[in-house]
């Protein structure tokens, strides 16, 4: 069966992306191989779904400043409608991606790798977005770690295959030993992050304590709550966090369609790399938000916070979650996680 001009297509995308990103992103593309029964023509609207926080910061500025629609005229899909939708979970985003209901979604880094094993691979990552660290705030700055924890508290997260419950796993073996992974599982209570931090700044909620990332953990802090637990510590630095993910036949059905997501999302990037005001702005208008633009602002600039394409501890994620018996398809190497990012000093 004739395979996909792949080579061809190079030549075209490259010389209308003018764009680094969008030139590593069509090369990987050469090496998913699709069907030529299977092609299709570019999709005409491309249909993305994101999350709430800074965590997730570039997919706001791609849809408050219209970067996708912006590098599509640039690179000749002029006419490419761009569409979004809101989820507060990475489950509630892969659904809506098995069912058609959207091309491209956004969240944690352990929702792609589940969908990866469920898949056996048919669902890979288009790019990493940030790596930033997970925060167990607590009412109480005696817990100090998971051993000071009562059978009276409650850890809220947004949901138990979330980056938070996995670390909160991660941290278990680390101070228990191998087997007790799950020993804390029957704490944790799945909630939203904005729904969590009401909660625990009530003080009247069984919440005691709230796995998040920011901007919801520097709020809490400020409200006089007491940080626990620090993500990086289990993994060893700055690790991935937020994540895009997508179908291989819809990498291969629309090579254009992905390099301008690619270039879009790389413009983003860069927009937060040197002029954080103006992303914090964006991220204000974006999510509606009543924060003081230059809190949003301190928390762009904070070192703990990368923004980058760049895959970072990925595979101690797959790792602990294949040992752990959470996925049994996993990826052998980062790159199979995020073939179009293959290039990159990942890890």
């Amino acid at each position: 069966m004739a395979n996909w001009n792949f080579a061809g297509s190079v030549s075209r995308i490259c010389a209308a992306a003018r764009n680094l990103c969008a030139a590593i992103a069509f090369a990987a593309i050469l090496t998913i191989t699709w069907p030529l029964s299977h092609a299709a023509a570019e999709v005409q609207e491309l249909r993305l779904a994101r999350q709430y926080g800074i965590s997730h910061l570039q997919m706001a500025l791609l849809e408050e400043f219209k970067l996708i629609e912006k590098n599509a005229a640039k690179m000749g899909l002029g006419n490419l409608k761009v569409s979004w939708r809101r989820f507060s979970d990475g489950p509630g985003m892969n659904e809506a991606l098995l069912s058609g209901n959207i091309d491209i979604a956004n969240g944690g880094l352990t929702a792609l790798i589940v969908l990866f094993d469920k898949s056996h691979g048919s669902y890979v990552g288009l790019a990493p977005l940030s790596s930033m660290p997970a925060i167990l705030m607590t009412r109480s700055p005696n817990v100090k770690s998971l051993r000071d924890l009562k059978e009276n508290d409650r850890i809220a997260l947004v949901s138990r295959v979330s980056m938070q419950a996995i670390i909160l796993r991660m941290f278990a073996e680390k101070e228990l030993g191998k087997g007790h992974a799950n020993d804390f599982d029957h704490l944790t209570v799945p909630l939203p992050h904005v729904d969590a931090m009401t909660s625990l700044l009530s003080g009247v909620s069984e919440i005691t304590g709230h796995f998040t990332a920011a901007p919801y953990y520097q709020q809490e802090e400020a409200a006089g709550m007491h940080r626990s637990l620090n993500s990086y510590d289990v993994l060893g630095g700055p690790a991935t966090y937020s994540v895009t993910w997508t179908s291989k036949k819809f990498l291969a059905d629309n090579p254009k369609t992905t390099a301008v997501f690619l270039a879009a999302l790389n413009e983003a990037t860069e927009i937060i790399k040197t002029d954080p005001a103006r992303a914090a702005q964006g991220y204000i208008k974006a999510e509606q938000s009543k924060l003081d633009p230059k809190l949003i602002e301190t928390m762009i600039r904070d070192p703990e916070n990368v923004f980058t394409q760049t895959p970072q501890h990925t595979m101690k994620f797959v790792d602990f979650m294949t040992a752990s018996g959470t996925v049994k398809n996993p990826p052998a190497r980062w790159q199979d996680l995020f073939p179009l990012m293959k290039d990159k000093p990942g890890s």
